[in-house]
């Protein structure tokens, strides 16, 4: 064999041995998982973008184990699937080892992903706060006294606070971390944090390392959406024409505090929604809280189904479905949807989560 032949053959060799080895271009996850009465395991992965559930891996289960190998173009959130059971992981190309068992899926241990490293770590924090609101809550519900019921408010919403703080420090250590990205992402969906407390995390981010991440992409045009509106600036005006005949512009609430509402008869969750706002519109009425709800459905059949479950406040309805003007003022792109504007026609807050929306009243009756 010459020299030439001897220098190819321990190239090819140490070749292979790099790809045998798992760089940075493919993960192989291996899980030792208990009480796994199913025969296969399966990797998913849901597009925030498109919605889309795509299974990227799967695996047979021996004697509880089984192994994934496959290539992820970021650090993404997935999905090990096993019979009606979910196990959410931060995946990335590397080695990576999953163990623990399904009865206790929070002690599930992950082990060899950075990027879910810096996502659990902040989701411990949010349980541990989550807890303490938990305690509040139920203390609100179970209290008429008023003093008692502020006070137990403003401690509710101070968890949020310190979450938000916990993820702002991580941000801030950590711009290039995926895992970090993605708890934004996950804070944004989950309306833990106002939208500009949202924007304040993502552009702490480094875009050169992360602008690649779906969740990124998903967040940057979010915020685009709603750049038209920003909070304590003057709301657009409006003039809809109700279904008593009635029309009503923004002027006709000046100096009331008003929920713009944006639903429609197919959507499943509204009808929850719904309900949960008419608590807080019984509860804040009397001092001077309306609410307008807007239909996004294209049919009078339609609407007038939406109107069999009205909770008694005006509807509105162009019947022009997305391309309504209050709509696209408004940034509406998701329903159910809701601004609320205060008594002095500014945004005081731009699609709050109901206790949100029960907090920001209590501040604007109190001022």
């Amino acid at each position: 064999m010459g020299r030439l032949t001897i220098k190819f053959f321990f190239f090819f060799l140490l070749l292979a041995s790099l790809i045998s080895c798992n760089g940075s271009d493919t993960f192989v996850i291996k899980g030792k998982i208990r009480c796994l009465p199913m025969p296969r395991a399966y990797l998913t992965y849901i597009s925030p973008l498109t919605g889309v559930k795509d299974t990227i891996a799967q695996s047979e289960i021996s004697g509880g184990e089984f192994i994934f190998k496959g290539r992820v173009d970021n650090p993404s959130m997935c999905q090990i699937e096993i019979g009606k059971r979910s196990i959410y992981l931060m995946v990335e190309n590397t080695d990576i080892e999953v163990n623990g068992t399904l009865m206790i899926p929070d002690q599930i241990q992950i082990i060899g992903s950075p990027s879910n490293d810096d996502w659990t770590r902040i989701l411990r924090f949010e349980r541990k706060y989550e807890a303490k609101r938990r305690k509040n809550w139920m203390k609100i519900v179970n209290t008429d006294v008023f003093d008692e019921i502020e006070k137990l408010e403003t401690e509710y919403y101070q968890t949020f606070d310190s979450l938000f703080y916990v993820l702002k420090s991580e941000v801030a250590n950590k711009p290039t971390s995926f895992g970090c990205t993605y708890y934004v992402y996950y804070a944004y969906v989950n309306q833990l944090f106002s939208l500009n407390k949202i924007a304040q995390c993502l552009n702490m981010l480094d875009e050169e390392s992360v602008g690649d991440s779906e969740y990124y992409k998903y967040l940057k045009d979010e915020m685009m959406l709603y750049s038209g509106l920003e909070v304590n600036k003057p709301a657009p005006q409006f003039s809809v024409v109700s279904m008593d005949g009635d029309t009503l512009t923004l002027d006709h609430y000046y100096n009331k505090n008003l929920f713009l509402y944006f639903t429609s008869s197919w959507c499943d969750s509204c009808e929850s929604y719904a309900r949960e706002l008419d608590e807080v519109h019984r509860r804040f009425k009397s001092p001077g809280f309306e609410v307008l709800e807007i239909s996004l459905d294209k049919t009078q059949d339609d609407l007038e189904d939406l109107a069999e479950k009205s909770c008694g406040w005006p509807i509105a309805c162009d019947f022009m479905y997305w391309e309504s003007q209050i709509t696209k003022r408004y940034g509406v792109h998701k329903i159910p949807y809701g601004v609320l504007i205060d008594g002095k026609q500014r945004i005081s807050s731009i699609n709050p989560s109901i206790q949100a929306l029960s907090y920001k009243l209590r501040i604007l009756q109190n001022e």
